[in-house]
């Protein structure tokens, strides 16, 4: 069985070694990213286990023309941005599919896994569907979801899901190698929703209104890549790193959300629901702060964090 691989990340790097080291008969092509350390680690990774490789220089033609050139007999899309027209490969005999680290039909939209954890959701998931016309909207034929631990943030799952992915290639691969038809799974009770790519007040801190809960949630959605969520002091961004609920009584219950309470042995903040959040690191003048070297730097009892005025 001839497989196909198309990412523009590194997302799909388990799932090409596992059916590299089985001896598939598996290549990549593969979309540029903007990260120039992604590409390179893609490209040693590739030459190291001599899987077949084509970059994509144009957007327009290069995919068609290689899956109607190999022909593969099935095609797996793991973080490939694009569209495809399925018009343009309806000779070759391949069968495609899309991995989407969302539980479908709910986080259709590009970064799934950021919405699933800044939702705090009991349950996070991903699925794999039949490629059509539209993003995300194809038969679902496989879906996972497990429990949302509290130490996930954004990296862990990405490297999580990476892994359960390769659960599902294989049960379909299975599947077609039988000749057993893959069922769509029933999903028609679950409400549909669509996610776009987060803005600046997707991961930004509202004290108003947001819960020391909700903070937590987004705090480890934003970590690391947007070095964690945004608030700000003194006119200056902040980006709390970690961050956690601390189960200890609010003295002063009239203290106004983002108020510091404390910020020697801990770095302690008060939030809309009267509880505390316990802040261990921030990223502040670009540089990463543990909370014991915070007094030094400025932040100080009764000192509040806001919004920029």
């Amino acid at each position: 069985m001839k497989i196909g691989i198309i990412s523009n990340s590194d997302y799909f790097i388990p799932l090409a070694g596992i059916l590299a080291a089985q001896r598939a008969q598996v290549s990549l092509f593969y979309s540029p990213s903007p990260d120039t350390f992604i590409n390179q680690k893609v490209k040693t990774f590739v030459q190291q286990l001599r899987i077949p490789f084509t970059e994509e220089k144009d957007r327009k033609k290069d995919l068609y023309e290689w899956i109607n050139e190999h022909r593969f007999n099935v095609c797996f899309m793991i973080g490939y941005s694009y569209l495809i027209k399925l018009d343009r490969i309806r000779n070759a005999p391949t069968q495609l599919f899309n991995i989407h680290f969302g539980p479908l039909p709910t986080f259709r939209g590009p970064i799934p896994v950021f919405w699933q954890l800044k939702a705090g959701k009991k349950e996070i998931g991903l699925a794999i569907h039949i490629v059509n016309e539209k993003f995300d909207k194809g038969r679902i034929v496989w879906l996972k979801q497990i429990p949302n631990l509290p130490h996930y943030n954004f990296s862990s799952v990405i490297q999580l899901f990476s892994q359960l992915c390769i659960e599902g290639v294989f049960a379909i691969l299975q599947k077609l190698l039988d000749g057993t038809p893959l069922l769509e799974i029933d999903r028609k009770d679950t409400v549909l929703s669509y996610h776009k790519r987060p803005v600046l007040k997707d991961v930004s801190i509202d004290w108003e209104k947001m819960t020391a809960g909700e903070i937590c949630n987004l705090v480890r959605a934003c970590n690391p890549w947007n070095k964690g969520a945004i608030t700000f002091f003194n006119n200056r961004e902040v980006k709390i790193m970690d961050a956690r609920i601390a189960h200890i009584p609010v003295k002063d219950s009239t203290e106004l959300p983002g108020t510091i309470l404390e910020v020697d042995d801990k770095f302690l903040v008060t939030c809309c629901d009267k509880k505390i959040l316990e802040i261990s690191m921030l990223y502040y003048q670009d540089a990463y702060y543990p909370a014991y070297q915070l007094n030094k730097l400025g932040f100080s009892k009764g000192n509040r964090f806001g919004k920029f005025h």
